[in-house]
């Protein structure tokens, strides 16, 4: 089984290659890898802020909902959770800007 680091280094090469999927499974099994501590924060803003560069709304909002059940998880609270939660904002509002349009 592949490590933390390697499942993180898998999806900044799945983005290269704009393999959405594997992008955010990668980033999943890292979180999940690392059991929802501190570790996760970072892996999750990565993952945050690629979302924010697709185009479909239903995949930014899947991943902002994701984010946010994650952000609950996470124990215990850092000041990386607050700018997360403001990254998750950011992509709701992509979602809300669009819908305006």
């Amino acid at each position: 089984m592949a490590s933390v680091e390697e499942y993180v280094r898998m999806a900044e090469e799945a983005q290269k290659d704009g393999a959405h999927v594997a992008v955010f499974t990668y980033y999943r099994t890292a979180i999940e890898g690392v059991g929802y501590n501190t570790s996760a924060v970072a892996v999750l803003l990565a993952a945050i802020q690629y979302t924010q560069k697709l185009k479909k709304e239903r995949d930014r909002i899947a991943i902002a909902q994701w984010g946010q059940e994650v952000v609950q998880r996470i124990t215990p609270k850092t000041d990386l959770v607050g700018t997360i939660s403001t990254e998750i904002a950011k992509l709701q509002a992509i979602g809300d800007k669009h819908a305006t349009t």
